[in-house]
């Protein structure tokens, strides 16, 4: 895969018109994959009524909603103005708008937020498309109050899903030099040390979908093949929402981590 062009990638998902166009997890073909995500997050990250959040990369702001109604008081932050009015939209009909606020901003620059002002941080489906993933991590890491919790997802290497799309991404790469490449895998080797250098305390995994293999779900939308593969992972989806053991989870479509800072003197 090629290196991600740090001023491209944030130009590409500052304007309006591109991200908006095609990231719909509520209502694409695989809802029910990135509705477990959010399940992830109601069973492992405490949500006390009041706590501080910060979604960080909100998008639609479903998992800052999420936080919302459950009682506590949301800051969503993005690039891109389109995602900002969608999840302002949302909040509005959901009646949670005075709970979740949502900002302009990019999560390699969280300055505009006191050092160890949340309770809890999100950075859901980012990882994969920030051009700086260290200097993001040290600036949730600064946010987060001792003990708070940290919770992500990425694309594993591990997993057949991360596999497909690394093999797509390669051709594309070969056969399109020019193209801009918005995303990328990681190894969960990678992951730990990354987390482990920012501050963090080991994180525990929940991987979601071993059979997703919809690692382009728009080029082969409406086939019997995208049928076939979607039909799969909704089979598995039912029965297994998400898996905890590690040697499982590591190899999720979707990795969920979670993480906490540690307490200071730790």
């Amino acid at each position: 895969m090629s290196e991600l062009d740090s001023k491209r990638i944030s130009d590409y998902f500052a304007q309006p018109g591109t991200v908006s166009e095609w990231w719909t997890p509520d209502s694409g073909p695989l809802q029910f994959h990135y509705d477990a995500e959010v399940q992830v997050l109601r069973d492992h990250v405490p949500a006390a009524e009041d706590s501080r959040v910060l979604d960080v990369g909100t998008g639609r702001g479903r998992f800052g909603a999420d936080f919302a109604r459950r009682g506590c008081r949301v800051t969503g932050v993005d690039l891109n103005p389109d995602m900002l009015e969608i999840a302002r939209e949302a909040a509005r009909s959901r009646g949670i708008e005075q709970r979740f606020v949502l900002e302009p901003g990019s999560a390699e620059d969280l300055s505009r937020f006191p050092d160890r002002s949340f309770d809890a941080v999100l950075c859901m489906e980012l990882f994969d498309h920030l051009p700086d993933l260290a200097r993001a991590l040290e600036e949730m890491h600064r946010v987060l109050r001792p003990g708070g919790h940290f919770a992500f997802t990425y694309v594993p290497n591990e997993s057949l899903y991360g596999m497909l799309g690394n093999v797509y991404r390669w051709l594309r790469a070969r056969t399109r030099p020019a193209e801009l490449m918005i995303s990328r895998t990681y190894r969960q080797g990678e992951i730990r040390g990354l987390l482990a250098a920012a501050g963090f305390a080991p994180a525990d995994f929940y991987g979601i979908g071993i059979l997703c293999l919809n690692a382009q779900t728009r080029l082969f939308e409406g086939s019997v093949v995208s049928r076939a593969l979607q039909a799969l992972a909704r089979a598995e989806a039912s029965r297994w929402p998400y898996y905890a053991k590690p040697a499982l989870a590591r190899h999720g479509a979707h990795v969920v981590g979670v993480a906490r800072r540690l307490e200071s003197g730790d």
